[in-house]
């Protein structure tokens, strides 16, 4: 029976005077790896130049068996799984597939990205459950903000207990799901 790949919440114990986060060394490694990006300006030379950087310096999300991350890891290695807290036994941190694709495509396809608690979404919006249809964001799963007299939208997707991200767009179309 074959193992499931499965989305792995993880922290990056790398500190400030590494040149690599770790993410980037397991994907040169060929592991499919995500962290949640920001767009930030950085003086290089004399030039303003937009670099991304991660959101959150040590978190990251590997996408792979559990027979193959623990098999990378060791002793010495500079990550660690990301455990539910008040779970006993300690249980890793597991996105859902479709969850972190969704999450991964409104970083990727939003200019301005904003990334809050789970908590600050608000409670008005929770019962909005939209799926977006057409555009880059087609089949995106989410929760709607509208403001009244307003044409864009805020479009929320969540990973239950870690973190979610809002993006303002225009949509075409959207579908409404019970």
């Amino acid at each position: 029976m074959e193992e499931e790949q499965l989305w792995f919440a993880m922290r990056d114990q790398h500190r400030g005077l590494s040149n690599q986060y770790m993410y980037e060394h397991l994907a040169s490694q060929g592991f499919e790896t995500y962290t949640p990006t920001v767009k930030k300006r950085k003086i290089v030379k004399g030039h303003a130049v937009i670099v991304e950087k991660p959101y959150i310096r040590d978190l990251f999300f590997i996408h792979a068996t559990l027979s193959q991350v623990k098999a990378i890891m060791t002793p010495y290695c500079h990550f660690q799984f990301r455990y539910r807290i008040g779970v006993s036994p300690a249980t890793p941190i597991v996105v859902p597939g479709k969850e972190m694709d969704d999450f991964i495509r409104v970083n990727q396809n939003s200019d301005s990205p904003e990334f809050i608690s789970p908590d600050s979404i608000p409670s008005d919006v929770r019962n909005r459950k939209i799926r977006v249809v057409g555009g880059p964001l087609d089949g995106v799963q989410g929760m709607l903000k509208t403001v009244r007299g307003s044409k864009f939208k805020t479009l929320y997707v969540e990973l239950p207990g870690i973190m979610a991200v809002s993006a303002v767009s225009q949509f075409d179309f959207i579908q409404f799901e019970d």
